[in-house]
């Protein structure tokens, strides 16, 4: 009786074992460029399978969608216009939440300002300073082109647009679609402790295990207006964050003047309004990307207005008030998660 119960522990004690070394969790890290898009992703998992090569067609997937800087994406030949062009599921996709943000920022959140990003020198993945300003004649010419409800699915599946010469452009929302897509994946393989990052898109789930501690999460530091790199640390779980600014991604004339790459769509011209950057921390990171942008179109007051109604938001917005000095917005669910702020 004895004999036959200490082989049952034995037993029971090297299954154990064996399910404990099987069970050994290890970080991971991955970085990579898949088309015109860059990507980080760090992962506590026992799976020891190399995922580059998965997450690399996952990024190239969409690139060869949605990215207006990959001429041969489904987004460039809609822009093109010369044949028929069938939406496929990520256009579909990043359509329907991209139609909401317009809708709730009442058609100041357009992605049909493709035309009026370029004549603005902002086409590409590097800014062009433009040898001359376009003229109120000239813009006036071309918002007749900007408007998201000329664009449309139809029930065949094919993207149509009310003019051949309407440019969609969906870089706002993109690259946070593209973190959530890589999130997905990792999901699908059990893997739930994850840091994405798709250029300044992060996504981030569960904690690090290992270290059994959150994940420390580095954006870039919206008070820091200038083009040094510093960084604000948040302590996110199962959330994303995106940060949009009108400091970096600009060109100067000859005079001084400062234009930015957000464009209103009603002006046709650059951005000029107290916003500066807003940092935003959502569900999801199509979701965070595209609300920064609308708020730094919409403005101070109506982004707090829908902050208000938005509590599963958060927000740090900084802006300059009427005499020129830089304040900041933050609603007060972001305090809890914000770990180094010394400004």
């Amino acid at each position: 009786m004895n004999k036959n119960f200490l082989t049952l522990c034995l037993g029971a004690l090297l299954l154990f074992s064996c399910e404990t070394k099987k069970e050994t969790l290890n970080f991971k890290e991955l970085e990579g460029i898949a088309g015109t898009v860059e990507y980080r992703v760090k992962y506590i998992s026992a799976d020891t399978t190399d995922l580059k090569h998965a997450i690399d067609s996952i990024v190239r997937e969409v690139d060869n969608s949605l990215s207006v800087y990959n001429e041969e994406s489904v987004v460039s030949k809609i822009n093109r216009g010369y044949v028929p062009t069938k939406a496929d599921a990520h256009f579909k996709e990043v359509y329907t939440a991209a139609r909401k943000v317009w809708q709730e920022s009442e058609g100041m959140y357009d992605p049909t300002i493709g035309i009026l990003v370029k004549v603005w020198g902002f086409g590409r993945e590097h800014v062009q300073s433009m040898s001359q300003v376009p003229t109120d004649e000239e813009l006036d010419s071309l918002k007749q082109y900007v408007g998201f409800d000329k664009v449309h699915i139809g029930e065949d599946g094919y993207v149509k647009k009310d003019n051949p010469a309407i440019q969609i452009d969906l870089t706002s929302v993109v690259r946070g679609y593209t973190a959530d897509k890589i999130a997905e994946f990792l999901k699908s393989r059990k893997i739930n402790d994850y840091v994405v990052r798709v250029a300044g898109e992060i996504v981030v789930n569960g904690k690090n295990t290992i270290e059994k501690k959150p994940w420390i999460t580095s954006v870039t530091d919206p008070y820091q207006l200038d083009e040094n790199y510093t960084e604000l640390n948040l302590k996110l779980t199962d959330e994303a964050v995106s940060t949009d600014e009108s400091f970096r991604r600009v060109w100067i004339d000859g005079n001084g003047r400062r234009f930015v790459h957000i464009i209103n769509p009603f002006t046709g011209k650059p951005l000029e309004s107290e916003m500066l950057s807003a940092t935003v921390v959502a569900k999801t990171a199509r979701e965070s990307d595209s609300y920064a942008t609308m708020f730094m179109l919409i403005g101070l007051e109506k982004s707090k207005e829908f902050l208000a109604k938005h509590p599963e938001i958060k927000a740090l917005l900084i802006y300059s008030d009427k005499d020129n000095k830089v304040q900041s917005y933050i609603t007060k669910n972001l305090e809890p998660i914000l770990i180094a702020d010394n400004k």
